[in-house]
Formats: structure tokens, sequence, C-alpha cells
């Protein structure tokens, strides 16, 4: 029907304009069958000086004017000027119309073709019946169209159109759909849809369709340097986060990232940003929702934690996760996080990791103030393998004697954590001291004289007592060591002048450099610990473990480069903090003042202190050593921890043969199903070992350990008469002291086998 009417104009003797109203589909089909006839095509996007100009409708007038002297063909049809006359607006489109209504073309005919602005020409058609009668205008079937527009600044760079005359040409074509191109205009009036892209922000949301994105997640310096390098790799941004190394992101490190170079700790940010729906059960997740920038983003992946409660189901990952992206970040980052931790002091110990040295300090100064934390394995594992009970055993030690060390060394360990001392221990090392218990261990320079084999390195810890053997064994298990522990004493007074042969008498070649730092802490006040009314709390605790853990690692470095066939490592004394906290003053001022903060002194005669121990057989010298938590009045205090006197703590010392683990052997338990349990004697466990070994085999259960009694080369026996009913029973498999095996030792009663042994019958 379109075709017909124009071709009935093109018949006739009109010689002013024609209107031709059509929608998408119409255009096309009527811009194609005129192109195959003999007819010339006008564009109204030629009349537009420059690129980004809108068209001089007055040289439009010209060409129509002259169109039958400067067109090759009489006949022609106008396209560009439906879609121009929309983007103008309500106004210009009437004011338009009416002026080509009058228009005089010569002999030409032109027919116009429009498109976009149907309800704008019906309007004006009704406004003008002339048109109608004189057969002048013409309506297609379908008058819809899709075209609409996104228009971004020029100096954004975002589309391929460049500007007004870019555009007309393209709906010249019969193009429909949305048009992207880069132009200045506003066409603020314009009759079908326009969204403008401003800034590098919207032209990016645009182009990527980033509705994560918010225009507040960076600066519009950001944005357009982000902007310009994707238009750089045809707005490929995976392309782009690759050449910054920003791939795998959940591996990568955190704080290098975050507080590296500005652009890419931005860009990272921005890639979370992007992909936060796949964090929607995670931390950086919950981060993220509520961070609106990078440096928001930054401290609330510090503090976000806080917000959730401990009970919450989400917590426990939420933590887990966090501590590992902050694995890297310095003690000054943490140390910022922990003033704001304090607000909410009950909950704050869950929050806090073994991450960096000032949280690890922390977590000691809450557990000073409150309690040891049921958490304290997750939160800080090398603390609560310090604190975990050490079972002392040894060949000639009894085990009642053992049960007491054990008791003994368990209870330090929490009040020098809790940085106290109660009366009740205070009283225990008074009893303690007149009773000198540590007379039943062997000395440590025979216990190290035996070890002289000619393949053992001796490594030398200055003051490692036994309180940290439970640590020392889990370190070794990590390290993959196995550990064999003797329990011996140190010469009175407990000062390294008097504890030093043991070293002295070893191979040279055969001795690791003296480890001081351990000792520095406690009395030189290293590293800058001290004790005093505005740092009472034993921070230096965290300092020591880390010390030990690196004695441990070297070793094992050692043993792994098969330098020696073992390692030795004792120590010259231990240290007590119990001491420094009692603060008891005895009534003797010496000449010398003391030493060691005043633990021990020079002999002197009329000594009646009752926890005194006089050590007459010092060459010239003599000593009076204090075996409780006293000190010679006049004597300096101590500063962390102090040594020289006679305390448990100070006099008994650990021996431990450190070797790599031996993995061809195999022990199991024999007939296992058949442990019967009595409930006078207990249970007995038989043991089958592959090979001959040298080290003490025993099970643990309950905190104690039971010796394996020798069979033969390949079997040993085990009581332990705890046990006397029927179950199941975790214990725990040592060699030496090398956690070997975890085992559960499933028990039946006497009653329960017979009517088993009964039913089998049947």
């Amino acid at each position: 029907m379109e075709i017909r009417a124009i071709d009935e104009y093109y018949s006739s003797k009109l010689h002013k304009p024609f209107y031709m109203v059509v929608g998408d589909e119409e255009y096309k089909k009527i811009l194609e069958n005129l192109r195959t006839r003999a007819i010339s095509i006008i564009h109204v996007s030629d009349c537009c000086n420059k690129a980004d100009k809108l068209p001089d409708l007055d040289a439009l007038r010209e060409k129509l004017e002259t169109a039958d002297v400067s067109c090759q063909y009489n006949k022609v049809v106008l396209v560009g000027l439906g879609e121009y006359l929309a983007l103008s607006g309500n106004n210009i489109t009437k004011e338009v119309l009416g002026e080509f209504s009058n228009f005089n073309l010569g002999s030409a005919q032109v027919v116009l073709l429009l498109r976009c602005i149907d309800s704008q020409v019906e309007a004006f058609a009704k406004s003008d019946r002339r048109l109608l009668e004189s057969g002048r205008i013409a309506f297609g079937e379908n008058l819809s169209t899709s075209v609409s527009f996104k228009f971004s600044d020029p100096n954004l760079g975002l589309y391929q159109i460049n500007g007004i005359k870019g555009i007309l040409a393209k709906l010249e074509e019969g193009f429909s759909g949305v048009i992207c191109a880069n132009t200045v205009m506003p066409f603020k009036d314009s009759l079908l849809p326009v969204q403008h892209v401003r800034d590098s922000f919207e032209a990016l949301s645009k182009k990527l369709g980033a509705i994560t994105l918010r225009r507040d997640n960076g600066s519009e310096e950001m944005w357009s340097r982000l902007l310009a390098d994707l238009r750089q790799r045809n707005y490929e941004i995976d392309a782009l986060m690759k050449e910054y190394g920003l791939t795998d992101i959940q591996d990568l490190d955190y704080y290098e990232l975050l507080y590296g170079d500005e652009y890419k700790s931005w860009l990272f940010y921005i890639s979370l940003m992007l992909n936060i729906k796949s964090y929607e059960e995670k931390y950086v997740g919950y981060v993220l929702k509520s961070s609106n920038t990078l440096s928001s983003f930054k401290h609330r992946m510090l503090s976000a934690i806080m917000e959730i409660p401990y009970e919450d189901k989400r917590y426990s990952g939420f933590y887990r996760e966090r501590k590992r992206l902050l694995s890297n970040y310095p003690e000054s980052e943490m140390a910022s996080f922990i003033s704001e931790n304090r607000e909410k002091d009950e909950e704050s110990i869950y929050r806090l990791t073994d991450n960096t040295l000032v949280e690890r300090q922390e977590i000691i100064i809450w557990i000073a103030n409150h309690d040891i934390s049921d958490n304290l394995a997750e939160i800080y594992p090398d603390l609560a393998a310090y604190l975990k009970k050490y079972s002392f055993n040894g060949k000639k030690m009894s085990a009642s004697f053992a049960e007491h060390l054990t008791a003994y060394f368990e209870e330090y360990k929490k009040l020098k954590i809790k940085n106290t001392v109660t009366d009740d221990f205070s009283d225990t090392v008074a009893i303690l001291a007149t009773k000198h218990v540590y007379n039943q261990l062997p000395k440590r320079d025979e216990l190290v004289k035996w070890k002289d084999d000619g393949k053992t390195q001796l490594f030398w810890i200055d003051a490692l007592g036994v309180e940290y053997l439970a640590y020392i064994v889990e370190l070794a298990r990590r390290y993959g060591l196995q550990v064999n522990v003797e329990i011996g004493r140190a010469d009175l007074p407990t000062i390294t002048c008097e504890n030093k042969t043991f070293f002295e008498n070893w191979p040279e070649q055969l001795r690791h450099p003296k480890e001081e730092d351990l000792d520095g802490i406690k009395h030189r006040g290293k590293f800058g610990y001290y004790y005093g009314p505005d740092n009472p709390y034993p921070i230096h605790i965290a300092k020591e473990l880390s010390i030990i853990d690196h004695a441990v690692s070297d070793i094992a470095t050692t043993l792994g480069l098969r330098k020696y066939d073992r390692v030795l490592l004792t120590s010259d004394h231990g240290a007590s903090r119990l001491a420094v906290l009692r603060d008891k003053e005895e009534k003797y001022d010496t000449d010398t003042k003391g030493q060691h903060s005043g633990r021990c002194c020079a002999y002197f005669e009329g000594c009646d202190i009752p926890s005194a121990i006089i050590e007459k057989d010092k060459g010239d010298k003599g000593y009076i050593v204090l075996a409780d938590y006293g000190r010679f009045k006049g004597s300096r205090k101590a500063n962390v921890e102090v040594h020289g006197g006679a305390s448990l703590e100070e006099v008994i010392v650990p021996v431990i043969a450190f070797s790599l683990k031996d993995t061809s052997i195999v022990i199991s338990v024999v007939d296992e199903d058949k442990i019967k349990a009595d409930f006078k004697v207990g249970i007995k466990v038989k043991l089958y070992i592959n090979k001959s070994v040298r080290d003490i085999l025993t099970l643990g259960y309950l905190s104690k350990r039971y010796v394996a009694k020798k069979l033969d080369d390949n079997h040993y026996m085990v009581e332990i008469p705890e046990i006397k009913r029927a179950g199941k029973y975790p214990v725990d498999l040592y060699l030496g002291d090398d956690l070997t095996k975890y085992l559960e030792i499933k028990v039946s009663g006497k009653s329960a086998t017979m009517n088993d042994d009964f039913d089998d019958l049947f």
C-alpha cells in the first residue's frame, strides 16, 4: 500500500512534498524498493557541516529547491528528517512540517519518508485538511518504532558512532533499536527515549552492565582512568585484571593489594565489587555490602567482624576467612583494630587471631583480666599448646613424683598466664622449698654427657625451663620430628656461670651457638619487655613462644639436611614469673645486695631463712639460695622473670633429643576386640611393634601416661587401671615423647563377654 501511494504521487503532477509516514519495518522495505529505481536520495545528515553539529536546514531547503537541477533524477526521496525532528521535539517538528507543506519544488517531486513522528504528522494533517484532500499524505499500516538512544560525552569515547551526523546516517540506513553514540547534544525535548551518559562512571556502567558498582565506589579520576584502560582493550575487563595480576583474587595477599599502588588497590576493590555475588555467604561479601569506597572497605576488613555476635551461625566461617585474608597485615594496622575491639570487652577475645604479635599479646592481656578462653585452641594454638598439661615421666621417676610435677607445672602455667600468684601456690612453693624434691632428678650434666656420641649436635637455649615441654612436643609433631624427653636438674644457684660446663665439655664442632633471646627477655629487657604498673601483663610469653618455635624449626632444618643424627636441646636453668609477682622481701640486707634480683647471694654466717639452701662447695665463694619466692632485702627487683633461686621452675630443666621420625615403625593393638575391663584392675592393652626401639612406649589417657612393659622385641603390655567399665576410650600412643598415633580402644565388660560367648553357640 505504501509503495502504491508513493507511485501515485510520482505519477501525479504535484510538485510539493509528499508525506509518507511509516514504521520501522515499512521504512526498510520502501527504502530498498526505491533504491532500485531511478530515484535520487537526499540525506539530512549531509547537511551537518561537522560531525556533531545540527543539520543546516537552510542548506536542506536549498537542496530541495534545486533538486530538479542538482539531482540526477527529478523523483526524490528525503530520509532522516523524521528521526531528526523526533530528537528535536514537538515544537520544532510542528514548525518544520508546516513549512514543508507549502514548499515549491520546481519540476521535482520529493517524498518525505518519515518515521518516529506519526502522532505529530497525524495531528498536523488534522489541522490542514488540504494535505489529505490533495493526496499528499499517507500512513503505513504498522507505524511502531523501537528507536531509542544512549548518548555519551565525546570525551569518554564510549561508543563507535560519533556526533549527530553519524547518528542520522545510521538511522537513514533504516536502523532500528538502540542507537549508542557520542554527542554533546542534550536533546532535552526528544520525542524518543534518550539516556545520557555524562561521566566515566555512567559510561562504564552502561558498557559493562555493572549493576553492582556504585558511583561513590571511586573518584571521577579513577573511573576515567579505568574507562581509558578498558577502551584500549576493547572493554575486556578480564584482560585488564589479568595484566594487573588480579585473577584468582581469593588467593592473593590482601594487604599488599589494598595498601600498595593506589590504582591497583582500587582496581582490586572494583574487581571484588564486580564479583560481589560470588561472595554472598562470605566475610568479604559482608564487608563489600557496607563499604562504599576503597577506604571504607580497608577499614571494615578489620572491624566488620565486631558487628557479628559470636553465637551467629556465620561467625566461625567469617572468622577463619578473615584470619586468612589478614594473615600478612602488619602490627601497625592490627593495633588500630585492637583499640576498637576493646569496646565490647567480654567478647573481644573471640575476634583476635595469632596473626600478629600485637594480637597475641592482646589475647594474653585478656586472659590475665578474665580467664583462659574456651576458644584458645582456635585463636592462638601455640598458647593453647603451651598451657596443655604435660604428663611428666622418666625411667627413674616415681609415679607419685611425676604426678606432683605434672600438677605443679600445670598450675604454674595457668598462674603465669593469668598474671597472679595465689596464697595456696605460694604455700606449696614454701613447703617444697624445705624438701628439695628436685634432688630426686639426675643432674642435667650427667644426662647430657650420656648423649655425646659424636653424631649429636647440642643446642642450648638459655633459661628454658620444663614449663615449655607441652609446647615443644607439639612443635616437634608439626615439624615431623621424634622427641625423647628426660628431666634433669640444674646446679645451684641457677645462674649461668654455675651451669655452663655441660656446654663447654661438649665437642666444639657439635655445638649450636647459644640462643640467648629467651633469657634476654626474662631479665635483661630485650625487645623492650619490662614489668611495672603501666605494663603488668605477661605479654612476653608471646615472644617466648616464637623464639622456641624458631629454635625447633632450626633443629628440623638441621636434621633434614642430615648434618647430625640427633639434636640435643637443653638449658642452663629455668626462670620464675611468679617469684616476680610475689615480691616477697626477706629480712637480710646482704653486702652483695643479692644476685639475680636477690634470689641468691654470697654466703654469709647466721642465715636462718627456712627456704634458704646453703651451697658452700663453690670454690672460694659459696652461695645462699632461696627456694621459695623470696628475695634478699635491698636487691634490685626483677624485671620480667627471675632465676638464681631453687623453685622448681628455676631448677628443673629438660633434656630433649630430637631426631627425624622413623616412618617405617608400625605400632598396633593386638586382639583389639578382646580387651576386657575389670572393676578391680582396669584393662590391659597388648601392643605390637614391628621393630626394636630404644624409646619408652607409653599410652596416654586423661593426661596421664602409662608405661608399656616389654614382653619381647615386638610386644608390650600396658595396664590402665582407671578404665574399669565397658565403652570406647580415646588414648594417645607415645614413642618416647613423640605422639605417634591417636587410638580409640573398644572395651567390653566381663559379663558382656560371657553373654556374647553364650549367644555365639546358637
